[in-house]
């Protein structure tokens, strides 16, 4: 089962652009770039290894292409929290399936943490917010662009944002799913933080896929914004 899933990542390697690489947490500076890959600025999940062109955020797009959407305002990194609370109470929290709609940020860009944190003086970037949205609950996907499957350009519903690194299908719920401050949670998040291991505490909670995104054979073979197409992996892959 490992050996397919080593199979799996290889050919969407060499189809999406993501580069599957073994032990990555372990590789020194030098060996990271031999790969295309480099440590930056932490995402909102805190891990640091980003792709050296586009800056996407390595675990992020391993956690996007699982088809896991999930937020936790108490475990997000300390750049990111008093802003994600400030966009979030303006955000009209519905049911999975519906617009949020936020006319408020619809054109609104947003003071907010990026991939350029680490080299410039400034530590926030303008972004908009349906992206700043997308990469606290999918991740962080650094040049790239996001859009929306519902047209809705007022709607902020994490369900309805896409990136190029998604399934077509999105899960029907987003867990877990946390957007205020909870002292318990806060409390552990700092604990787990002071023994390196804040990183690991959303992906203990994601809800497992019923098949690998890449082998979803009920997933049809397109992506309508950036032509992403995953039949070819089902075949090659079965």
């Amino acid at each position: 089962m490992a050996n397919n899933l080593e199979r799996m990542l290889d050919i969407a390697s060499s189809r999406s652009g993501f580069r599957h690489v073994p032990g990555i947490e372990k590789l020194s500076p030098k060996e990271l770039l031999s790969h295309g890959y480099y440590q930056g600025f932490p995402c909102v999940y805190g891990h640091t290894i980003r792709d050296a062109s586009q800056h996407w955020c390595y675990e992020c797009v391993r956690k996007i292409q699982g088809n896991n959407c999930a937020f936790d305002l108490n475990y997000a990194h300390a750049a990111y929290k008093t802003r994600l609370l400030m966009v979030w109470r303006q955000i009209p929290v519905g049911h999975f399936e519906d617009c949020w709609e936020a006319p408020s940020l619809t054109k609104a860009r947003i003071r907010f943490p990026s991939y350029r944190s680490m080299g410039d003086r400034q530590i926030t970037d303008n972004i908009s917010a349906h992206k700043v949205i997308y990469q606290c609950t999918w991740g962080d996907v650094g040049k790239m662009f996001v859009t929306r499957l519902c047209k809705n350009k007022a709607c902020l519903n994490p369900l309805h944002l896409v990136s190029s690194w998604n399934r077509t299908f999105p899960p029907e719920s987003i867990h877990p799913f946390d957007y205020d401050f909870n002292p318990e949670k806060l409390m552990y998040a700092k604990k787990l933080e002071m023994r390196g291991e804040s990183t690991q505490i959303l992906e203990k909670q994601y809800k497992n896929t019923i098949q690998h995104p890449l082998v979803n054979k009920n997933t049809p073979d397109y992506d309508g914004d950036k032509a992403t197409c995953y039949g070819p992996y089902v075949e090659e892959c079965t």
